[in-house]
């Protein structure tokens, strides 16, 4: 009977991970000779369901499987503050020393104090070398080191708001934070990683990429399709530094990472309680944002949760520390992964009986009256970016998005009677003020604060001709050129880059969601401010009519 009953047991968990594997293949359906990704379920400890999908290498045909290496993009922010809280734990520094002790360059605004903790939390108000390297017109093939990216941040005028205000997810910020451990400790970043979390942890095969000619024997290269809808190669391995990314590792290594937040071998419980460690902003609100950590919920369990996306690299690391249980999923092309494919994958790893079906994330909605939902139909646009624009209508009584940008169409279903979900991404929210003014949308990275608006209506008779001229900033270096071509306002940089502005308002104009918002007085147009995601007020002078 003892034997019949281990024998059911075998038999019933080889169906039981037949029926996850075969649910997870149906998500990773590829294309013969396509790249692909990695899919990993750890629980108590160990692996419930590994395996590899498509291509690490499309050059030789080289399969993907658990020990390929791949570069994890802003998944690596989390060793980052791991190595800032060791030296803590080491007397060597307070995350509430102001940064300016390690970092002289960097200005102080406005008499402003910027603290280690708010480089770690996104709420410094710095502005991210990322975006300012794409408006420079730096290409990310090119060598970049430390010392550029920051001469390039204390290069800035202004910040973007006063730190401990706000939440803005900033690349730049963990660049900076590399660049104090270096000081600190007299090691780089990926020097300190290694010796105090890879090595003592067994990550055999983890290291931050300070490099960029080492060879990097296992590992997966980065794609993306061209226009034509053929893989090139995007991996950008010129960035020599640490910090905001470049840390490459394996599934089975990030196994090991993953269970020293249970067992505790580096850091112990003072370094778990600090990466948890929710921020708060000054007003006293918390935030999800910890220690390179998301920490939020999902169907009421408590999630803690990261992800990256770097070349044509994406990654995504989910931990639901409450069931010991965690979700690994790592790419090495952007189109592999539908992000909205990901929540059924949550539900199945948090199925106790491992034989939920993977089907679409499925909330609470509840029934809003129509003369209800009448109210939060128009035009809305972003404060302080005010070249995103949303329109919000009724359809067969369900309220629908457009976003004027790009165009892209979607409904929102209710959780209640303010509160909204995007039908294919649920973890992007709409919740309307009680005037109606204008929803805060929120999404994984943050929050956007709208208000209502006029549809704008283009005047024919308004010239385009009065914004041309050269526009030039020293926070950049950079200038541009702006002229009109087929009654369009068109914007060059150098010889290798033009594009068309869309106009959103009599001063304000887009390309994409990047908005060029004019300043002019009675001498005529002075120059135009760029907003963008993690970019506000970049000033752009007219030097030439």
């Amino acid at each position: 009977m003892k034997k019949f009953l281990t024998l059911l047991l075998i038999t019933s968990h080889a169906l039981l991970f037949a029926q996850t594997e075969a649910d997870i293949d149906a998500l990773f359906q590829l294309e013969p000779g396509s790249p692909g990704a990695v899919v990993g379920i750890f629980e108590t400890g160990g692996i419930r369901f590994a395996k590899g999908y498509g291509l690490a290498n499309l050059d030789y045909d080289i399969p993907i499987t658990t020990k390929t290496v791949f570069d994890i993009g802003s998944v690596s922010k989390q060793f980052t503050a791991a190595c800032i809280f060791l030296l803590e734990q080491q007397q060597r520094l307070s995350i509430d020393d102001p940064i300016q002790m390690y970092l002289p360059e960097i200005p102080v605004y406005h008499g402003e104090t910027v603290r280690i903790r708010h480089l770690i939390n996104h709420t410094s108000g710095l502005r991210d070398y990322v975006e300012l390297m794409a408006y420079e017109g730096t290409p990310y093939e090119n060598l970049f080191t430390e010392d550029q990216g920051l001469e390039m941040m204390a290069r800035q005028k202004d910040r973007n708001f006063p730190p401990g205000t706000q939440f803005m997810y900033n690349n730049g910020g963990y660049l900076l934070l590399a660049i104090i451990v270096r000081r600190v400790s007299g090691m780089s970043i990926g020097a300190v990683a290694q010796k105090n979390i890879f090595d003592p942890l067994g990550m055999k095969h983890t290291f931050i990429l300070e490099n960029p000619a080492r060879v990097v024997k296992n590992s997966a290269t980065g794609y993306a399709k061209n226009e034509a809808g053929v893989y090139e190669k995007q991996h950008y391995y010129n960035f020599a530094l640490g910090g905001d990314g470049q840390v490459y590792t394996t599934l089975e290594d990030l196994l090991l990472w993953d269970n020293n937040f249970y067992g505790q071998k580096v850091g112990g419980q003072a370094l778990h309680d600090r990466m948890h460690e929710q921020a708060v902003l000054n007003n006293g609100q918390k935030i999800d944002y910890a220690g390179g950590l998301f920490i939020q919920t999902h169907k009421g369990e408590k999630m803690v949760q990261h992800s990256g996306s770097w070349g044509g690299f994406r990654s995504l690391f989910f931990r639901f520390p409450d069931r010991k249980v965690s979700l690994v999923i790592l790419t090495n092309a952007p189109d592999v992964l539908a992000f909205g494919n990901v929540y059924p994958l949550l539900d199945k790893v948090l199925s106790k009986d491992d034989t939920h079906n993977l089907s679409p994330l499925e909330l609470s909605t509840v029934n809003v009256p129509t003369k209800k939902l009448i109210p939060f139909t128009g035009t809305y646009e972003a404060i302080k970016q005010p070249q995103l624009r949303w329109s919000v209508t009724l359809e067969n009584d369900t309220l629908r998005v457009t976003q004027a940008w790009n165009e892209l169409s979607f409904q929102i279903l209710p959780i209640s009677s303010s509160e909204f979900f995007r039908k294919d991404v649920p973890d992007i929210r709409f919740s309307f003020l009680a005037d109606a003014s204008g929803p805060l949308i929120r999404d994984r990275l943050e929050d956007v604060q709208t208000r209502k608006t006029d549809p704008y209506l283009d005047d024919p008779s308004t010239a385009l001709t009065k914004f041309t001229g050269t526009f030039f900033s020293t926070e950049t270096n950079t200038q541009y050129t702006l002229s009109v071509q087929d009654k369009l306002l068109v914007l060059q940089r150098g010889k290798d880059f033009t594009t068309t502005l869309q106009r959103v308002s009599q001063l304000v104009f887009r390309n994409k969601m990047q908005g060029f918002q004019f300043v002019e007085n009675e001498n005529g147009i002075q120059g135009f401010f760029i907003q963008d995601r993690r970019i506000r007020n970049l000033w752009f002078e007219r030097v030439k009519s």
